[in-house]
């Protein structure tokens, strides 16, 4: 039951920050929240969803890596399947994972979501949206561009 609240709330503050009307899960089926959002999902395995052509994008990518078949998977079959999700299937993109996973999200720029420090649990909660994955910085703008009134008036 707790576990029910906790997906359901994320799935409220989620929608709240973008509209979510498909998602896919891979590792749990979770057609059960259908009741709570109305939201299409799509249950794959793993083998499934790697030979899965690309035919639509997902609003919401759900991955539950602490399962028994993730579990068994190779770090190259974790890193296909979330690298295809987040660049091609997902816009957004929520991991659920054991601590040793951290390593890997990291490099495939993931951020966390829960501080696996406050808690005894072996697991961390993770996601990835490509609207917040990079900072654009302050000189990226025109104003510090090269402008061809000022060639004559200072030296480069």
């Amino acid at each position: 039951m707790a576990e029910q609240n906790v997906i359901t709330s994320m799935l409220d503050d989620l929608s709240k920050e973008q509209p979510i009307s498909t998602a896919t899960c891979i590792g749990q089926n979770l057609e059960q929240y259908n009741q709570f959002h109305p939201i299409q999902w799509q249950y794959f395995n793993v083998t499934e969803f790697l030979n899965l052509p690309f035919t639509q994008r997902f609003d919401l990518g759900f991955v539950i890596l602490d399962t028994e078949e993730m579990v068994a998977l190779s770090e190259q079959q974790k890193t296909q399947m979330l690298v295809k999700l987040r660049d091609l299937m997902a816009k957004r993109i929520v991991v659920v994972s054991k601590l040793q996973d951290e390593r890997l999200l990291r490099a495939l720029g993931f951020t966390q979501l829960i501080d696996k420090t406050t808690h005894e649990s072996d697991f961390a909660l993770w996601q990835f949206n490509i609207l917040t994955y990079k900072h654009i910085p302050d000189w990226f703008n025109s104003k510090f561009w090269a402008n061809p009134e000022n060639w004559d008036k200072f030296r480069w």
